[in-house]
C-alpha cells in the first residue's frame, strides 16, 4: 500500500501536477486582484466578483485533471496514455513550469509592491481605513430569561461600551439615538451601514443568569457582511467584571480596526467608575430613562440616579446623570420649583465634575449648569471644549454648545457645531430639533422650517413643535405660529380654546392692530411659562416682556428666551430700552 502511495506521488511529480496546480493557484489570484480593480470600474454588480471566483474554483479540478490526462510534446498536447515514457518531455516541462511558476510569483510581488506604493492613492486609502474606523454598535439582544427582568442591563452594557469606544480618537462612533433605531431590526448589516454611513458594525447579546455574565460580540464589515472579528466573555456577574469586559472589547475592536490608542484613552476605556453592583444597575435603568424624554422619563430618572449616588457616593457618571435630569426637567414638567432644579442641579454638577473631571459627560453637563445657572459663558465654554477635546463626538457636549455659541451672536460656528451634532447622531430627532432652533437663531427661516417639518412628518416631538411656533412668531409669520400652536396645545393635552385665542391674538398683533391686551388668565390656562417673554414680545408689549424677562432672571431657571435675548428677533423693539441693556449685562451678553 506504501509502495502504491509512493508510485503514484511519483507519478503526480512526474506529470507536473504540483506545479500547474501552483501556477493555476497564482493566475487565479492574480485574475481576483485584476477583477476587484476592474469590475467596480464598469459598475459590475456585486455578485460579478462571487461568480468569478466560483468559475475559477470549480476550473481547478478540470485544470489538473487535463494535467493529469495529456502530456505537452512537441507536436502539441497527446493523451499520457499514448506517450511513449522513453519519448516523454515532461521533465523538460517540468523546468519551463519552474520558469513559468517563478515569472507569476514576479508579478505577483510586483503587483503586490505597485498597489500597496504605487498606484494605491494616499489619499484613497486614508479614506478606506477612515470608514472602517467608522463604527456603529448596534443594541443588544437581551438573552437572559424572563426573570431576570434585564432588558435594562442590556441597554446599559450597550450604552456604556459605546461610550467608551467613542472616546477613542481615532474611531468615528455613532451616537446612542440612532442606533436605538436598530433594536430588534431584521435589516443586514449592509443596509444599516449604508443608512448610517459607517463601515462597521458591533453587534452582540448579553445574557444574565443569576450570579453568571455571559456577552458574545462580533465586529462585521458592513460592506461585505462579512465577520472581522468574534469572542463570547463569560465572568461571574459583578461590576468590576463587567467593565473589564468592556475593555477588552474596547481594545480588541481599536485593534482590528487598526486604532491607535494614546495613554489617555488606554486609561480610560480601563476605568471602573463604581464596584457597586447595585449602584451600577440604578444608573443604568436612570439612562434609560433619561433617554426617553418625556416628564415622566426625567423624574423616573432623578430617582434611579439619587439610588445610584446613594449606593456608591464616588460614582462619578451617575452624579453626571442625576445633573442631566436636573438640568432637563423644566422643558418637560411645566410648574417644576426653579430653585429647587437650581439647587439640585449645581450640587450633582459640582460633585461629578469633582470626582471625573476628564468625563466629557460629567465636563459637558457642567458647561450647561454653568451657563443656564451661571451666565458664565467663558467657563461653560471651556467646559464644553474639554468634553469634546476628549470625545469629539459627544453629542451633549455638540448640543449645548451649539446654544452656547448662537446666543452669542456666533451663527455661522453654531450652525457648524450643530451640523456636528447631527453627523455624530444622524437619526436623532433631538439633534435635527437643535439644528432647527439653530438655524432659525441665525434667522435661516426656510432651512429652519424645512428641518423642522420634515422631522415632524417622522416624529410629532413635543418640543420641537413649541419650538416652530416660536419661531414662526420670531419670524413675523403670524399665522402659521396660530396653526402650530393649536397643534401644539391639541398633541400637549392644553387647553385647546386658550390656544385659539392666543393664536388669533397673536395674528391681530403682528398685522399691525395696536393695543392688543393679552390677559394673564389666558397664559395661566396654557401653562406657557418658559415662553412669557416670547408671547408679550410678539403682540409688542414692551413692559410686559421686560417685566417676564426681569422676573426669569430672578428664577434663575435658565430660560432660553432670557439666554437668547442678543440675537432674538423678537425683541428687535426694545433694543434700545435701558431695561433691556441692563439685563443683557445681567446675563453676560453686554457689550
Amino acid at each position: 500500500m506504501a509502495l502504491f502511495g509512493q508510485i503514484r506521488l511519483g507519478e503526480l511529480r512526474r506529470r507536473n501536477i504540483f506545479k500547474v496546480s501552483l501556477a493555476y493557484a497564482i493566475v487565479s489570484w492574480l485574475l481576483v486582484q485584476v477583477a476587484d480593480v476592474v469590475l467596480p470600474a464598469f459598475n459590475a454588480p456585486g455578485w460579478a466578483m462571487q461568480v468569478l471566483i466560483l468559475l475559477l474554483v470549480l476550473a481547478f479540478p478540470v485544470a489538473v485533471l487535463l494535467a493529469w490526462a495529456y502530456e505537452l510534446t512537441p507536436t502539441g498536447l497527446i493523451p499520457t496514455a499514448d506517450v511513449d515514457r522513453t519519448q516523454s518531455i515532461t521533465v523538460q516541462t517540468g523546468q519551463k513550469l519552474n520558469y513559468v511558476v517563478i515569472a507569476l510569483l514576479g508579478i505577483a510581488v510586483i503587483f503586490l509592491v505597485a498597489d500597496k506604493y504605487v498606484f494605491t492613492d494616499p489619499e484613497y486609502a486614508q479614506l478606506d481605513l477612515d470608514y472602517r474606523r467608522s463604527i456603529a454598535v448596534i443594541p443588544f439582544i437581551n438573552r437572559s430569561a424572563d426573570e431576570e427582568n434585564a432588558e435594562f442591563f442590556a441597554d446599559g452594557i450597550h450604552d456604556e461600551l459605546l461610550t467608551r469606544l467613542a472616546q477613542i480618537s481615532e474611531l468615528r462612533v455613532i451616537s446612542r439615538t440612532s442606533v436605538m433605531e436598530y433594536k430588534g431590526t431584521t435589516k443586514n448589516m449592509r443596509q444599516i451601514g449604508e443608512e448610517l454611513g459607517v463601515g462597521s458594525i458591533l453587534e452582540g447579546g448579553v445574557q444574565r443568569a443569576g450570579d453568571v455574565l455571559r456577552i458574545n460580540m462580533q465586529l462585521i464589515d458592513a460592506r461585505t457582511d462579512e465577520h472581522v472579528w468574534a469572542d463570547t466573555y463569560e465572568r461571574e456577574l459583578n461590576a468590576t467584571n463587567l467593565f473589564g469586559i468592556q475593555s477588552e472589547i474596547s481594545r480588541t475592536v481599536a485593534q482590528e480596526l487598526d486604532a491607535q490608542l494614546n495613554d489617555a484613552e488606554q486609561a480610560r476605556i480601563g476605568a471602573i467608575p463604581t464596584a457597586n453592583m447595585e449602584a451600577l444597575e440604578a444608573y443604568f435603568e436612570g439612562k434609560q430613562a433619561v433617554n426617553g424624554r418625556t416628564s415622566e422619563d426625567i423624574l423616573t430618572a432623578i430617582s434611579h440616579f439619587k439610588t445610584a449616588v446613594d449606593n456608591d457616593p464616588q460614582f462619578a457618571l451617575a452624579w453626571s446623570g442625576l445633573a442631566e435630569a436636573w438640568l432637563e426637567l423644566p422643558n418637560y414638567v411645566a410648574d417644576t420649583d426653579s430653585i429647587r432644579v437650581r439647587t439640585a442641579a449645581t450640587a450633582a454638577a459640582n460633585r461629578a465634575i469633582a470626582l471625573d473631571p476628564d468625563s466629557p459627560d460629567a465636563a459637558a453637563t457642567f458647561g450647561w449648569h454653568q451657563l443656564l445657572h451661571n451666565y458664565d459663558w467663558t467657563g461653560a465654554e471651556k467646559s464644553f471644549q474639554h468634553a469634546l477635546s476628549v470625545d469629539a463626538r459627544n453629542v451633549n457636549a455638540l448640543h449645548w454648545y451649539s446654544h452656547l455659541l448662537s446666543w452669542q451672536g456666533k451663527r455661522n460656528e453654531a450652525i457648524s457645531v450643530a451640523r456636528s451634532a447631527l453627523e455624530a447622531d444622524p437619526l436623532s430627532t433631538l439633534m435635527f430639533t437643535n439644528l432647527s432652533y439653530i438655524l432659525a437663531d441665525a434667522r435661516q427661516w426656510d432651512e429652519a422650517f424645512e428641518v423642522g417639518e420634515t422631522t415632524l412628518m417622522r416624529d410629532a416631538y413635543t418640543s420641537l413643535m413649541a419650538n416652530m411656533w416660536i419661531a414662526r412668531i420670531r419670524a413675523r409669520q403670524p399665522i402659521e405660529a396660530a396653526v402650530l400652536l393649536l397643534d401644539w396645545a391639541t398633541l400637549t393635552q392644553r387647553d385647546i380654546d386658550a390656544a385659539k385665542e392666543l393664536g388669533e391674538l397673536i395674528v391681530r398683533a403682528q398685522s399691525g392692530e395696536a393695543d392688543v391686551e393679552l390677559p394673564d388668565a389666558l397664559i395661566d390656562r396654557l401653562d406657557i411659562e418658559t415662553e412669557i417673554p416670547e408671547i408679550y414680545a410678539a403682540i409688542g408689549n414692551a413692559d410686559e416682556t421686560i417685566a417676564a424677562l426681569q422676573n426669569a432672571n430672578k428664577t434663575g431657571a435658565g430660560f432660553r428666551s432670557l439666554l437668547s435675548m442678543r440675537i432674538n428677533p423678537s425683541y428687535d423693539f426694545i433694543r434700545d430700552d435701558p431695561r433691556f441693556v441692563a439685563l443683557l449685562a445681567t446675563v453676560g451678553l453686554g457689550n
